[in-house]
């Protein structure tokens, strides 16, 4: 190899790099944080056409602690592909990766709940298939007291936080915000 191929391979590398589409996460497929952020710098303005979805696969951790991690990857792999393709069902739509657990949806303001509602019916009926007969019964798999309460833990599902009009909250803060908003989704679920 020498530097005139060297030239042209880091010429092909920089217009694959200026596209943060073109390197997707090993595990999902989809986009990771740099095209979010690019995606996001987009539809910030349009807030209103468009809506975001932060996602997150629910109740994993106690999924895994009872069940093993065998099947960690190919549950990473469904969430992403059913999220994917039920986007992909409508215009202008995008999916990425923000960590194992939580994706990014963004499309238009009207389709956002359909698809939201959409992929989380086809991932709770694929994650249930992967419960016991006695857990898919009872609903959850882990119930202790603490601080004088039940507190029961359900199966996995999809549960997500939506923006979908103009907010005054900065676009730097954005998923941030709707992480943690997850975050209490989850926290405040566990009754």
């Amino acid at each position: 190899m020498g530097a005139s191929e060297a030239r042209k391979y880091i010429a092909q590398l920089h217009r694959k790099q200026s596209d943060p589409g073109n390197w997707p996460d090993y595990l999902t497929g989809l986009p990771g944080k740099a095209a979010i952020l690019r995606e996001l710098d987009r539809v910030y303005p349009r807030l209103g056409h468009f809506g975001a979805a932060y996602v997150r696969v629910s109740n994993i951790y106690p999924f895994l602690i009872k069940y093993g991690y065998e099947h960690h990857a190919d549950l990473i792999e469904w969430a992403a592909a059913i999220l994917k393709t039920t986007a992909d069902s409508v215009k202008d739509s995008f999916v990425g990766t923000i960590d194992t657990h939580d994706y990014i949806v963004i499309s238009r303001e009207a389709d956002l709940d359909d698809v939201i509602k959409k992929a989380q019916g086809l991932f709770a009926r694929k994650a249930t298939s992967l419960y016991n007969p006695a857990d898919r019964k009872k609903g959850f798999i882990l119930s202790f007291q603490a601080d004088g309460r039940n507190v029961r833990v359900g199966l996995m599902e999809f549960i997500c936080a939506c923006i979908r009009q103009k907010t005054s909250i900065p676009k730097l803060d954005l998923l941030p915000y709707l992480s943690g908003l997850c975050s209490e989704m989850e926290k405040n679920s566990k009754a």
